[in-house]
């Protein structure tokens, strides 16, 4: 028996033998067989998913500004009332927006009226003996369209429902009839002429006014008649009252001056604008704090009509110190838009914008833009944002959601921003102006050479059947992106800017809608989509939603029902932080399962993809553990695995605790990775599309193996969840000769450790030691560690002597690494004393290819990293090059190998 197999197998036994105590600091043997590819590995596995949540894209990643800049934000859930028409309609899509009317002392008596759904995400509140925190609603539509039910509120208690739930829908733009009838504890409801509700309440609220309301939902109502019981006396006839207008506060915005503040629905775009009244001398207007302004050129604008002779000044400010002003001219009674340009003399990254009103007058604002030329120069992405996407260097990238995309309306994110419509509800912090729509993402997409997925909005939130206007708009949605400029929608694309077609190949039929529908309704919903987005581009490949979870038998229905349709199942899941180790155990045993019954379908070439998968919060060092034992799972399921995408992508501080899971964590100014990032990035930055044979376990250790393209480098990703050091030994086989090794590794000792804007690298990847010897690799993983070990088949490269690099003390340069490089290596130094530094990269003959450092810098720890490009930014050829390090006082140079 060879002595490294001998090893291997007294190290097998012994795990069967000792405690775990005992064992894991004992030396685990991996014998790797680099002549034996198990199957190729998808780079998609690395995509990525952008959500508008939490700022993630408005307020984050897209470049503009402004927050609430449409002013469709506003405080409170008193909705929007007014008049139209002989019926009173309601405008918002707040939740629990509710508008009473009559008596509290009316006792027994008949309600009814007619009700319209104009928009939104469910159906009426119907309000009858409404007394205080006493009071019933019929709840019509509730649920996201899926159920009636009557509700009762108590005193001190939240209001619940009162008997049961029944199956029902509110249809858009269709008007219904509403019959009440209360008698003493008796109480009756009808709905078109059907009773639906009878039932008796032995501690009923035996009096009170009535009401209509809304719970995300847009609705108009009509002829209410209240009708005495049992005289049958008229006790209303007509419409409620609504008030008078009142001043508003806005959600981002504050007053500046006294002027007074509207809201109204004269509205340039969507459904509001703000009126601004100044009857007093002195400036008056509205102002936003917590910009980052730096010393550049910003770019903004407004729209704006009415009267003020005196016009308006715009003002960036840094507290009460003015960095820039302009003044911009009168309105007049049309909608205008005034543009201005500055540049701020001081940098803060507390800066306020201030739009004022030099005169008395009134005026109407909308549409409030303001971008550095920083965003301007990426096409409008925020620069740091954007390069810490790029960094991930994502494959695919899912938009527009999740959730955001089951009421996302593509059409109203395209053409001119201030004729973009806003997203229909209020959600996760903000409500979306839709200033980054289909084109914006596309411009995304490719500029970081990531293939799109979109997800399509079905309408089954507002439907349990498929609908006609949400197919047509799917389809529209296909032309759009890859018709020609010929084609109807394919036009309007060309006249936005976009001639050629964007040819999105990846289309996902909603997000989740197990959580509103079954199964078999999923089915017809697919059963009507898929052909008709065929029928406008047979190339693109289906995306049907899959289980959350666990549900396997969610998946088997779509499997079962509709698997010669659909060329993806995408699966959701989000882990207990707790259970970051058994977690990616239990799951990739759940996506062997789902691989197995695909295998069995009757089309076998289904591939999945988990487009939404991550632990809840913290971002400690637990979520980067999860996210580099997930992404082995990926690689080891690779035959039927090739899509992924965790999410939080994303996320505002502003956010708090709420879904603390994401992977750039970001305020207006700075940014900090989380652990997820780190080891994500480690990971995908040593992929390689050949999954080899390993051979060897150990409880606490996760582990794959891959090769490159060319067979010259082998990856070695492991992640150790114990509390202990462990020691390993890779055992190649005698095909592959190592020439070089490297570890880079990921932890922090405590599981709770955390990286944040005080310390954005507390977390980050470092070298470790590793040798080789023959065909034995040796290194050790510290506890609670994720780490990359490459080994490559490269002539070993002479590495000159730190100490005698550094020997009058005053830097020392290390080896960079990885090397040989492939797209991108770190060169690592440190100065013992202020210098005059130069790093710069040379080739063969001496030339000067690359400056990478040039400046005077303190004592500390440096790096520099390098892509393979010149001072130009184009690709040099492979070879051998140098990297000097050159002081006043000492220059020391080292060598590398690119391989293209």
């Amino acid at each position: 028996m060879k002595k490294t197999a001998l090893i291997f197998f007294i190290t097998l036994t012994l795990s069967y033998i000792l405690p775990l105590a005992e064992f894991t600091n004992a030396q685990t043997t991996y014998t790797i067989n680099t002549r034996n590819i198990l199957h190729t590995i998808d780079e998609r596995i690395y995509g990525h998913f952008l959500e508008h949540i939490f700022n993630s894209v408005n307020g984050g990643l897209w470049g503009e500004l402004v927050w609430n800049r449409s002013f469709e934000r506003y405080s409170g859930t008193g909705g929007l009332w007014h008049i139209e028409d002989s019926s009173v309609v309601q405008s918002s899509l707040s939740e629990n927006v509710r508008l009473l009317f009559g008596e509290t002392d009316w006792q027994d008596y008949e309600y009814s009226l007619q009700a319209q759904k104009i928009d939104g995400n469910e159906g009426f509140l119907v309000i009858f003996r409404a007394n205080g925190e006493n009071f019933y609603w019929c709840n019509l539509g509730g649920w996201s369209n899926n159920y009636h039910a009557i509700e009762k509120g108590t005193p001190g208690v939240r209001w619940s429902v009162f008997g049961s739930q029944i199956p029902g829908t509110i249809d858009t733009a269709r008007w219904y009839d509403i019959r009440i009838r209360c008698e003493g504890n008796h109480f009756q409801v009808w709905l078109d002429e059907s009773k639906i509700f009878d039932f008796t309440d032995n501690s009923a609220h035996l009096s009170g006014q009535a009401g209509i309301g809304t719970w995300v939902t847009e609705a108009r109502y009509r002829n209410l008649v209240i009708t005495g019981i049992p005289d049958g006396d008229t006790l209303f006839r007509g419409l409620p009252s609504i008030g008078d207008e009142a001043e508003i506060a806005l959600p981002d915005w504050e007053k500046y001056g006294s002027p007074e503040l509207y809201l109204s629905d004269e509205a340039l775009n969507s459904n509001y604008c703000i009126k601004l009244i100044n009857d007093q001398p002195g400036q008056a207007g509205i102002q936003q704090r917590s910009f980052n302004f730096t010393n550049q050129d910003y770019y903004g604008s407004f729209w704006a009509r009415g009267e003020s002779p005196g016009g308006f000044t715009v003002s960036l400010l840094s507290g009460t110190d003015v960095l820039a002003q302009e003044d911009v001219p009168a309105p007049d009674s049309a909608w205008q838009e005034y543009t201005f340009q500055m540049n701020p003399a001081t940098e803060t990254t507390n800066g306020t914008l201030r739009i004022s009103l030099n005169d008395t007058g009134t005026v109407y604002l909308d549409q409030i833009s303001l971008m550095g030329q920083d965003a301007i120069d990426i096409d409008g992405f925020r620069p740091d944002l954007y390069e810490a996407v790029e960094e991930l260097n994502p494959p695919v990238i899912r938009w527009p959601g999740g959730y955001f995309a089951e009421l996302y309306r593509w059409k109203s994110g395209i053409g001119l921003q201030h004729e973009r419509k806003i997203y229909p509800i209020e959600a996760w912090n903000d409500q979306d102006v839709n200033s980054f729509g289909t084109d914006e993402f596309i411009t995304l997409c490719r500029s970081l050479n990531a293939e799109p997925i979109i997800v399509i909005n079905i309408g089954h939130r507002s439907s349990a059947t498929p609908q006609s206007e949400y197919i047509e708009e799917a389809q529209h949605w296909v032309e759009y992106c890859n018709g020609s400029a010929s084609s109807t929608w394919g036009s309007v694309r060309a006249a936005n800017g976009h001639e050629e077609p964007y040819n999105v190949k990846y289309w996902e039929i909603s997000n989740e809608i197990w959580l509103t529908r079954n199964a078999t309704t999923y089915v017809n919903f697919l059963n009507a989509f898929v052909p008709a987005l065929k029928a406008v581009d047979p190339s693109i490949k289906i995306i049907a939603c899959g289980s959350g979870g666990y549900d396997q038998d969610w998946n088997t229905t779509i499997l079962n029902q509709c698997a010669d349709i659909i060329d993806y199942i995408s699966t959701h899941h989000y882990e207990e932080i707790e259970d970051f180790r058994s977690g990616v155990i239990n799951y990739e045993n759940f996506l062997k399962q789902l691989g197995n019954d695909i295998a069995a379908s009757s089309n076998p070439d289904i591939k999945i993809y988990m487009s939404e998968w991550n632990v809840w919060s913290p971002i400690d060092l637990r979520c980067g553990l999860y996210a580099g034992g997930m992404l082995n799972a990926f690689e080891r399921q690779g035959k039927s695995f090739k899509i992924g995408g965790p999410a939080l992508f994303l996320r505002h501080s502003n956010a708090g605790n709420s879904w603390n899971n994401a992977f750039i964590n970001f305020n207006n100014y700075d940014w900090f990775p989380a652990p997820n990032y780190v080891v994500m990035k480690l990971w995908h930055d040593h992929f390689a599309p050949k999954f080899i044979e390993t051979t060897g376990s150990h409880t606490y250790l996760n582990v794959v193996a891959t090769l490159s393209e060319d067979s010259n480098e082998m990856f070695f990703k492991v992640v150790n969840t114990s509390d202990s050091d462990i020691e390993v030994t890779l055992d190649i086989d005698t095909s592959f000769t190592p020439g070089n090794a490297y570890l880079e590794k990921v932890t922090a000792g405590s599981l709770y450790a955390t990286n944040s804007f005080v310390n954005p690298d507390y977390i980050k990847a470092k070298r470790g030691s590793i040798s080789i010897n023959n065909q034995l690799v040796n290194f050790t993983l510290p506890k609670y560690s994720a780490s990359v070990v490459t080994v490559d088949q490269y002539p070993p490269v002479g590495i000159d002597d730190e100490k005698a690099a550094g020997a009058n003390g005053s830097f020392l340069l290390h080896a960079n690494n990885p090397n040989p490089v492939k797209t991108r290596t770190v060169i690592s130094y440190d100065l013992m004393q202020p210098e005059h530094v130069v790093l710069r990269i040379m080739d063969f003959s001496g030339r000067i290819i690359s400056v990478l450092v040039d400046e005077r810098l303190a004592p500390g720890n440096y790096q520099a990293e390098w892509n393979g490009t010149d001072n130009h930014g184009n690709d040099v050829d492979s070879g051998l090059y140098f990297y000097e390090l050159a002081t006043p006082s000492n220059r020391v140079e080292k060598k590398m190998i690119l391989i293209r």
